[in-house]
């Protein structure tokens, strides 16, 4: 019987020529992403450090199983919170101490987007992080899920975990996407149709000729809010587009993986992606999504564009192509917050930031920002390129919070409602 790329690389990792749906393996991992609110004292009184160094200490040793694999991020710079900035000074501790990996400053940004930008993630590896969003990394052909800080200790200490092989999902996608269409309309459409728990602890798997129409950004999208259908991971095989990039950013030793012809899948989905509209989700789930235009004249009080979702270079150039000569209309808060500070370089050198500038929108330096953080009153509206909208994600429970693509983000802003971007092309 045939394996999924997603088998594959499960296969790899434990050292087996085969494995299949159900069974329970232990797989060695390749690396491991550790933001930085993890070392805060939330899960337990000794933080995430003080709980390894005891665990290491009945090992027989005071070393992580292998610094060199592992990488940590401060997520928000500067810490706003007691809690932010004990997790930031553990942080500091742990890869001072190990001697693992460390980005904060104008080396950083969100740690999904760094890992990716610095070259950490590779096809075929197996990849955890303590965090929801590690499953973006399938973008690039590697097997990437979150896990949670029992987990993440016991991987710290071994280098090790136990998963279960997951049913697979296989979404073809056909046809090229349309004016304004990009990853985050493609996958919240297909939320829509799987729903909220429609791929719960399932693989998902993105393969078909439409794939070749979509840039690593947009397929960064795709993989990144698989756990908002509640999916382990999200896979794109490796093809051309993926080498060419790896070339920019890695030193090009690797293992490609594809799926078997025989593979088996639990479901299979068709997506003809010339049919897709720009997308909007309403609350309270990314699931609950709807072409843009059936939102049309909602009023709207802030506009943000960011997150390890849609705060990359091609989405600052959406929102600058809306933006290009117009206004913020008053009264609406439009916040920008480059995805990392590669992004924000970048989007500077192309003139992007005065554009930005010239449109009353805020710019704030390359974190989290408002995706983790209050910044709305009871009743307001914001519609944001994030991937979460449940009640009280950004404000209190009375707020709402709609998801997009940048474009339809920047073209609200404009507007003072929720508008089609294809309006101002």
């Amino acid at each position: 019987m045939g394996m999924t790329v997603t088998e594959k690389i499960i296969a790899r990792a434990t050292g087996k020529g085969q494995v299949k749906v159900g069974d329970f393996v232990q797989a060695n991992v390749d690396k491991l992403y550790i933001k930085d609110l993890r070392f805060s004292k939330k899960e337990d009184a000794r933080g995430l450090y003080g709980v390894l160094l005891e665990v290491l200490q009945s090992m027989g040793t005071d070393r992580v199983w292998d610094a060199k694999k592992i990488v940590t991020n401060l997520d928000e710079q500067p810490a706003r919170t007691d809690r932010r900035a004990e997790g930031q000074e553990m942080a500091r501790k742990f890869t001072r101490e190990q001697g693992s990996i460390l980005y904060e400053g104008e080396e950083g940004g969100i740690g999904h987007n760094v890992m990716v930008e610095r070259g950490h993630v590779k096809p075929g590896e197996f990849i955890v992080g303590a965090d929801s969003h590690t499953c973006t990394y399938g973008a690039l052909g590697a097997f990437a899920t979150g896990i949670g800080f029992t987990e993440t200790i016991g991987v710290l200490a071994t280098g090790k975990i136990w998963l279960k092989v997951p049913l697979a999902i296989r979404f073809e996608l056909r046809g090229k996407p349309g004016p304004c269409v990009v990853g985050k309309d493609i996958v919240l459409w297909i939320a829509g149709k799987i729903g909220y728990e429609g791929a719960i602890n399932r693989t998902l798997e993105y393969t078909g000729a439409g794939i070749n129409a979509l840039s690593i950004e947009s397929r960064l999208t795709l993989c990144n809010m698989a756990v908002e259908m509640i999916a382990v991971n999200a896979i794109i095989p490796p093809d051309d587009r993926t080498m060419s990039y790896m070339r920019e950013v890695s030193d090009g030793h690797f293992k490609l993986y594809q799926s078997d012809p025989d593979a088996e899948y639990e479901q299979g989905h068709v997506v003809d992606l010339s049919r897709i509209d720009p997308q909007v989700a309403a609350p309270e789930y990314p699931s609950n999504a709807h072409p843009v235009g059936d939102f049309r004249g909602l009023k709207i009080h802030q506009g943000f564009i960011g997150t390890c979702t849609n705060g990359r270079i091609e989405d600052l150039r959406m929102a600058a192509e809306i933006l290009r000569g117009r206004k913020v209309q008053p009264g609406v808060r439009l916040i920008i917050t480059p995805a990392s500070f590669m992004a924000y370089g970048l989007a500077e050198k192309e003139g992007l930031m005065e554009i930005f500038r010239q449109a009353n929108a805020t710019v704030t330096s390359s974190e989290c920002g408002l995706c983790v953080r209050p910044s709305l009153a009871a009743g307001e509206v914001c519609i944001s390129s994030g991937n979460r909208n449940y009640r009280g994600r950004m404000g209190p429970k009375e707020s709402s919070v709609f998801l997009s693509n940048a474009a339809t983000v920047a073209a609200s802003a404009v507007t003072g409602e929720i508008t089609d971007p294809r309006e101002f092309l």
